[in-house]
């Protein structure tokens, strides 16, 4: 709203800004701006820092695409994913097929159009475990999916990516209760401003365990050309390629207390 474009515009003009990545004045305080963002992206989902990080990427798609690109699909660790999942989720299935992977795809019930419970655990109980993506609300349908499956299909041994880009605008995702792996998202779906920047909420331990395919400028402390090595920068840094948006990386946490002043439980009531 007009708010929070004021708001945004009065930071753009309270200090000049520099690239994170660099150590003079300007982009010190870049860099404390975005860390700063990350806090408050945490804390608004109830996440715990010392359980979870905040990788910001340009959208919901583009935080899907990272997790795809990285998962180490294989013969054994297939990729199982909804009818009713969006069509970003549905393209993973091209990389996990280029890797030999397995795709499994349990069927929904109708009318409800819910997942079928037993023919997701049979899907899930019958493989090897691998990558398990669902939406918490379906963005075509507008279904929502119980959250329950995140931990039934953890404790099978399963990594789950939840897309929360539709359910999140008027829900309230709490992640000290359920504890997904990964979460995507994209902030204009929930307050509008500012477009261009989503992010993957990521619990340390499974971000570790991703094998990037590449890098790129800012994701790395090290390189040698000549040597063939290279040492990726710890943490979410390491999987955010190049400079993040850190002009509108602030209008988020104005954008996520505006939402907080206004309640998503009354939001969630009236939508």
């Amino acid at each position: 709203g007009d708010p929070q474009v004021r708001a945004h515009a009065k930071y753009l003009r309270s200090a000049t800004f520099g690239n994170p990545h660099s150590t003079n004045p300007t982009s010190l305080r870049s860099t404390k701006e975005v860390e700063l963002v990350r806090e408050v992206v945490l804390a608004f989902f109830n996440a715990s820092p010392e359980e979870y990080d905040v990788v910001f990427t340009s959208n919901a798609t583009g935080a899907i695409k990272l997790v795809g690109e990285a998962y180490p699909f294989g013969p054994k660790r297939p990729f199982c994913y909804l009818i009713d999942n969006h069509n970003s989720v549905v393209g993973v299935r091209e990389i996990a097929k280029a890797k030999q992977a397995s795709v499994l795809v349990p069927l929904i019930m109708k009318p409800t159009l819910e997942i079928d419970p037993f023919d997701l655990k049979k899907k899930l109980t019958t493989r090897n475990p691998g990558l398990f993506v669902y939406p918490a609300q379906s963005n075509f349908t507008g279904v929502q999916h119980s959250l329950k499956w995140i931990e039934k299909a953890q404790t099978l041994g399963w990594t789950v990516l939840l897309d929360a880009a539709a359910f999140v605008p008027t829900n309230r995702l709490d992640l000290s209760r359920c504890h997904p792996d990964f979460v995507c998202m994209s902030f204009y779906k929930i307050f509008g401003w500012p477009t261009g920047v989503g992010c993957l909420i990521a619990k340390k331990t499974a971000l570790a365990a991703l094998i990037r395919p590449a890098f790129s400028g800012g994701t790395i402390d090290f390189v040698s050309v000549l040597g063939d090595q290279y040492k990726l920068t710890k943490g979410a840094s390491g999987f955010e390629d190049g400079t993040v948006n850190f002009l509108n990386l602030p209008a988020v946490s104005i954008g996520l207390h505006y939402v907080n002043q206004i309640g998503i439980e009354k939001i969630h009531a009236r939508v």
